[in-house]
């Protein structure tokens, strides 16, 4: 299962898409439990509509546009709404309902690592911070994006610290997330080379 699917399935199943809603100022009752809702939808035409045609649906947390003839979720609704590709309206839905981020795995993608998102993107423990580096490595080194001896060089402190983390050693995400930029910036600077 690819990360944006994980990531797409945790905000379907723990954001309720009434709150969604009223956060964007529809007319909808959060308390109003598994009860359809009717509400205006200001999607389409000049953004005004007189008739309510929009329904929430919150069992399946999507709603429907009539007029529009258009289904939505939260996340579609947020792209829609503040103009955002998936990533960004993931990112939004996630930092405005306090979502921690989901721990990285090696299942995750590497062949279309997006080195902003691997940076950026805090690492909340060691054992996570350990799995995003053996992510990188394993792309660097298949897709030999780097000199052999830098390669090595990284992967041997990789196992130093993962040596370290598996003897139970405390105080290791700093040491990983150290690793981690390191290796981006050092794949950074040899492709501008």
């Amino acid at each position: 299962m690819s990360r944006s699917k994980d990531r797409a399935d945790r905000i379907k199943a723990e954001i309720p898409l009434l709150e969604v809603l009223a956060s964007y100022g529809y007319s909808v009752h959060v308390g109003g439990g598994d009860r359809e809702q009717q509400f205006s939808c200001d999607l389409h035409g000049d953004g005004t509509d007189s008739k309510p045609s929009a329904r929430a649906y919150p069992d399946t947390n999507q709603w429907y546009c009539f007029a529009c003839s258009t289904s939505r979720d939260a996340i579609q609704t947020v792209r829609e709404k503040e103009g955002l590709d998936f990533r960004a309206a993931c990112d939004l839905l996630e930092r405005k309902f306090n979502l921690p981020p989901l721990p990285w795995t090696q299942e995750d993608e590497v062949n279309n690592l997006d080195l902003e998102s691997v940076l950026t993107a805090p690492i909340p423990t060691a054992s996570d911070g350990r799995a995003r580096v053996s992510t990188i490595l394993h792309a660097v080194t298949k897709e030999r994006a780097l000199p052999m001896l830098e390669t090595l060089r990284l992967w041997e402190e990789h196992d130093r610290l993962a040596t370290f983390l598996e003897k139970g050693s405390e105080g290791l995400l700093d040491e990983f997330t150290n690793l981690r930029d390191r290796l981006i910036r050092t794949i950074r600077s040899a492709s501008v080379s």
